[in-house]
């Protein structure tokens, strides 16, 4: 059995399902960045990472499964992964799909 999961950190407590949201691939990763980040000339840490992703958008990790759009904390991206499971629920793979945009949806208790 596969399933999707969507890793957002921003509300642990809150499981996110994935609903057909369109999933954006990732085509760049760069790690190791210590004086400036390429875009904005703000100071992060070195252990920041940047993912390019197929929308020619730069997204950044903040820690903690917390993805936000590098010129702005108010875009808030969820990591996407498939995970395959055999028939006693163990784990036999997983494979990183890419991001998607974590939306508010106050209905569902989507924050």
């Amino acid at each position: 059995m596969k399933e999707i999961i969507i890793h957002a950190g921003f509300h642990p407590e809150v499981k996110r399902e994935y609903n057909g949201e369109h999933i954006h691939k990732v085509l760049y990763k760069k790690e190791g960045i210590t004086a400036r980040e390429f875009t904005s000339g703000r100071p992060v840490s070195k252990d920041t990472v940047f993912y390019k992703l197929d929308n020619d958008a730069w997204i950044k990790g903040i820690g903690d499964e917390k993805y936000v759009t590098d010129w702005t904390n108010e875009e808030r991206w969820g990591r996407v992964e498939e995970v395959e499971y055999d028939d006693e629920g163990n784990v036999i793979s997983r494979q990183d799909l890419g991001f998607m945009i974590l939306r508010v949806d106050r209905s569902k208790g989507l924050l």
